[in-house]
C-alpha cells in the first residue's frame, strides 16, 4: 500500500507527534510499504529529499516558523504530486493539515487526521490565535477528511474541537524493542552520582506545562536519599535550577539536557520510578509514559483527560491530583517504600506497553482502518 504521512515536523526536530510518526512510518515500511512521510522544510539546511529508516521523506519549502508553527503552504501542491492509497495527516502544530486538505481539493483519497491534542497558547494573544485557527480553519479541514483519530476515549470526549465528530481510537505507539526493562542503568547512576539515590525521572520539554516544578516542590518533602532525574531541555531550565536551589534540592536534581536518543532508554532504566504530573490538554496520550512503561517503571502521572487512560490506576501507576505537589510527594512515597508493589507495577506496565502501545499492535489497527477507508471509497 502507498501510504502517506503528513506531519508538520519532522526529525532531526524532537518531540510527540514527529516520534509517533518516525515510529509509525518506519515500522509500516517494515512491513513491505511504500511509505513517504510530507513534511515542512523548516531549516534551510534540511535536505527537501531524503531516504530515512526505509522510506522517504518530502519536506515543503518554508516561509519561517511562528509560535511553533511551520508557515509552509507548499505543503498541498508537494503533497498533491505524490502518489497515495491512503494519506493520514497529524494535527497540530496547525496550518499544515489546513493546507494539506486544499492541496487534495478534487482529489478523492482517502484521508484521516490524528488529533494529537488541542491548541494551546499562553497569553492574550496566544489565546486569540488559537480561537482564530479553530474557528476559522480546522473546522473545514476536519470536514475534509474521511476519518478522525484520537488516541484516547477521554481526551476526545472532553475536546470541544473534536466532540461530536465520528473518531477512531488509536493510541500512540513505543518501540519496545528499544525502550525495555533489561537494560541496564547502572553505568548512568555511577556518572551522575546516584549510587545511593532511590530514583524518580521525569522526561520531557522543560516548558510550563509539564509539571516539573511540581516535582521540585513534592521532593522538599521527600526523604534525602530521593533524587530527580529530569532528561530534556527547553525555556524553563534555569528557571527550573532556581527554583530547586530556592527549595534546597538542587544537590538532588540531575538536569540531564543533552541526552542523544540511543542512550534515553539506560537513563530510564537509572530511574526506580517514573513521575510525569504534566497539567493542561497539550498532552494528549502521553508518549514518555508509555516509554517508561516499556522500560517496566511503575509510573506517577497527573489525572487528566487523556494521560490517565494509559495506565490502568493501581495497576501500572498512580494518578495523582494535577497542581498538588503533596499528593505527588504521598504517592511517591508509598512505591518507593514498598519495592514489592513498586516491581509488580512495573511488570504489570510493561505487559500493558507491549500488548497495548506497541509497534506491530498500532500499525495493525492504523493498516485496518486504511483499508476499510479505501473500501469505502
Amino acid at each position: 500500500m502507498r501510504i502517506v504521512q503528513v506531519s508538520p515536523f519532522f526529525y532531526p526536530h524532537a518531540g510527540g507527534v514527529e516520534s509517533h510518526v518516525r515510529s509509525v512510518a518506519g515500522e509500516l515500511a517494515r512491513m513491505g510499504h511504500d511509505v513517504t512521510v510530507v513534511t515542512s522544510r523548516h531549516t534551510p539546511s534540511l535536505p527537501e529529499e531524503e531516504r530515512f529508516e526505509g522510506f522517504r521523506v518530502l519536506r515543503a519549502r518554508t516561509w519561517g516558523v511562528v509560535y511553533n508553527t511551520p508557515i509552509a503552504p507548499a505543503t498541498g501542491r508537494l503533497l498533491a504530486s505524490v502518489p497515495a492509497d491512503v494519506i493520514h495527516l497529524h494535527f497540530p502544530p496547525p496550518l499544515t493539515s489546513y493546507f494539506a486538505v486544499r492541496g487534495l481539493a478534487g482529489r478523492s483519497t482517502p484521508t484521516c487526521l490524528t488529533y494529537h491534542c488541542d491548541l494551546y497558547l499562553e497569553g492574550p494573544i496566544g489565546a486569540l490565535l488559537t480561537g482564530l485557527y479553530s474557528a476559522l480553519f480546522l473546522p473545514p479541514t476536519l470536514d475534509r477528511v474521511n476519518q478522525v483519530i484520537a488516541h484516547t476515549r477521554s481526551y476526545a470526549a472532553t475536546s470541544r474541537a473534536i466532540r461530536g465528530r465520528r473518531l477512531g481510537i488509536i493510541p500512540s505507539t513505543v518501540d519496545t524493542r528499544r525502550f525495555r526493562p533489561d537494560l541496564d542503568g547502572t553505568e548512568i547512576r555511577e556518572r551522575l552520582g546516584l549510587q545511593n539515590q532511590r530514583v524518580l525521572a521525569f522526561t520531557g520539554r522543560l516548558v510550563a506545562h509539564k509539571g516539573v516544578d511540581v516535582i521540585l516542590r513534592a521532593l522538599r518533602d521527600l526523604p534525602p536519599d530521593v533524587s530527580l532525574l529530569a532528561v530534556g531541555h527547553g525555556p524553563r531550565l534555569s528557571e527550573l535550577q532556581s527554583l530547586a536551589r530556592r527549595f534546597g534540592v538542587e544537590r538532588r536534581v540531575r538536569f540531564c539536557t543533552e541526552v542523544s536518543d540511543e542512550e534515553l532508554p539506560l537513563y530510564l532504566r537509572a530511574a526506580d520510578l517514573f513521575v510525569f504530573p504534566s497539567q493542561n490538554r497539550l498532552e494528549g496520550f502521553g508518549l514518555v509514559v508509555a516509554e517508561a512503561m516499556a522500560s517496566g517503571l511503575p509510573v506517577i502521572i497527573a489525572d487528566m483527560p487523556g494521560v490517565r487512560e494509559v495506565i490502568e490506576p493501581g495497576r501500572e501507576g498512580l494518578l495523582v491530583e494535577p497542581l498538588i505537589a503533596h499528593d505527588l510527594s504521598e504517592k511517591i512515597l508509598q512505591l518507593l517504600d514498598d519495592p514489592v508493589r513498586r516491581a509488580a507495577m512495573g511488570a504489570a506496565a510493561r505487559t500493558r506497553a507491549v500488548q497495548r502501545f506497541s509497534l506491530e499492535i498500532v500499525a495493525r489497527q492504523l493498516l485496518r482502518l486504511y483499508e476499510a477507508l479505501r473500501a469505502a471509497g
